[in-house]
């Protein structure tokens, strides 16, 4: 198992597949070390927050991408509800009061109004930890 050197060199963090390689960039000491295969399940993602090197998202960044990648899936159903049931026939039909549109209409609101809350509670979750 090979190791990853990162350097942080105060702009940025440097990585390198061995120490030689590191030590002829003229960096005599690695900030931190992980594996390569830590290294690369992480995206190859490294930064510094607060002074620390971190390799892969924290724990926060995970759980908003997590809430985030849910309201996208929420966002897809209701745009797939929209496509079926508000047709230009059905919106052109609802201001006459043609029973079909109407009964559309009802039917794409009465699907979408649970989507809507789990999207409003999702979105507030992320909110609070968006800050």
């Amino acid at each position: 198992m090979r190791n990853v050197f990162l350097v942080n060199n105060g702009t940025d963090v440097l990585n390198f597949l061995s120490e030689a390689d590191m030590n002829a960039a003229g960096y005599a000491e690695a900030d931190k070390i992980v594996t390569e295969e830590e290294f690369n399940s992480n995206g190859c993602y490294v930064r510094v927050i607060g002074g620390e090197i971190i390799v892969g998202k924290t724990e926060k960044e995970r759980q908003i991408q997590a809430l985030s990648d849910q309201i996208s899936e929420i966002d897809e159903q209701l745009a797939a509800l929209d496509n079926k049931y508000l047709t230009p026939r059905i919106l052109g039909g609802i201001p006459s009061g043609d029973t079909f549109a109407v009964d559309a209409r009802n039917r794409h609101e009465l699907a979408a109004i649970p989507l809507r809350g789990e999207r409003e509670t999702l979105k507030e979750q992320l909110d609070v930890l968006m800050g």
